[in-house]
């Protein structure tokens, strides 16, 4: 069957300069587009390895093996070994993720197929069918952008996951378990007092507190209307002033606990230096904490640590 080369090889050069893209990207590295076409360019000289009259060699796993290491070296450099050997394994992640999608395609489209058939062959090592030319064009354009959207969300997650600890408060006697996610950008205090504030979800909470003060975490001004109802309580509230989203200034009502137990690496720490600001919304759409820690409680000097 007539093999059309050039269509191969330009099907090949391009194969190799996005799938080198998409590695950079995935990795967050500096990408120089002069660089990863020549990178893709050297790749795409294996088409015309079994064409020509070579040793055996440049036809083997090793040589490819060794080509595919000269073209992630070309296009990200060498800085280091551990940041040269990431780019590697990456740019074969990728590639196996491709070519598999492209035999999954072959397979979805075409069941009843030889695999010793020539031209299926060609297809499949050669990338001269239509099939991967609508790969190039409309696969990588897709993969491109879910993939780039599903490794930032997953880093994101990392990051979130990272920074999660196991936070027990203890008010008047009652106890809740939450997840707390240290955050350095909480940076609340209490005016007076100068202590840090922890952001608490009332979702899992509203139980330590009785019915009548729960409206006051909506609106501070309702304290103003408490005639005797709440007193026991007064003595652990204080209104803080913060400024919520959009620079609008508003007051919240926050509450001194009586003990509140933070557990991270393997280590305890129990604090009563801080108040606790309940707030009705879910700070984490995906649920995956309810509360948000103060990075000063970490370093607490008045704490117990076990």
């Amino acid at each position: 069957m007539p093999v059309y080369l050039d269509l191969i090889w330009l099907l090949n050069f391009l194969f190799n300069s996005l799938l080198l893209l998409i590695t950079g990207i995935l990795l967050k590295r500096k990408i120089r587009k002069k660089l990863i076409f020549f990178s893709g360019f050297i790749g795409s000289l294996l088409v015309f390895a079994p064409f020509l009259p070579l040793p055996s060699f440049f036809l083997t796993p090793w040589f490819k093996i060794g080509i595919s290491t000269v073209m992630v070296w070309i296009a990200f450099g060498f800085k280091r070994f551990p940041f040269f050997f990431e780019n590697l394994m990456m740019f074969y992640l990728c590639t196996f993720t491709a070519g598999g999608t492209l035999i999954g395609t072959h397979y979805l489209l075409n069941f009843h197929f030889d695999i010793g058939d020539e031209r299926f062959l060609t297809a499949i090592y050669g990338f001269g069918d239509p099939i991967s030319w609508l790969f190039i064009i409309i696969g990588f354009p897709l993969a491109l952008y879910f993939s780039k959207g599903v490794f930032n969300r997953f880093e994101t997650l990392k990051i979130k996951t990272d920074q999660l600890v196991d936070v027990r408060i203890d008010i008047n006697g009652k106890t809740v378990d939450l997840i707390g996610l240290v955050d350095t950008g909480n940076l609340l205090y209490d005016p007076i007092s100068k202590k840090p504030v922890m952001i608490v979800s009332l979702e899992k909470t509203d139980h330590l507190f009785p019915p009548d003060l729960l409206p006051v975490f909506d609106d501070a001004n309702f304290l103003a209307k408490q005639k005797g109802s709440l007193d026991e309580w007064m003595q652990k509230l204080t209104v803080i002033p913060f400024q919520a989203v959009g620079g609008k200034d508003r007051l919240i009502v926050a509450v001194k606990p009586n003990k509140v137990r933070i557990q991270k690496d393997g280590k305890t720490i129990e604090t009563d230096r801080l108040y606790l600001a309940f707030v009705k919304q879910r700070l984490s759409s995906e649920d995956l904490f309810d509360c948000i820690v103060h990075p000063k409680l970490l370093a607490e000097k008045n704490k117990r640590v076990s």
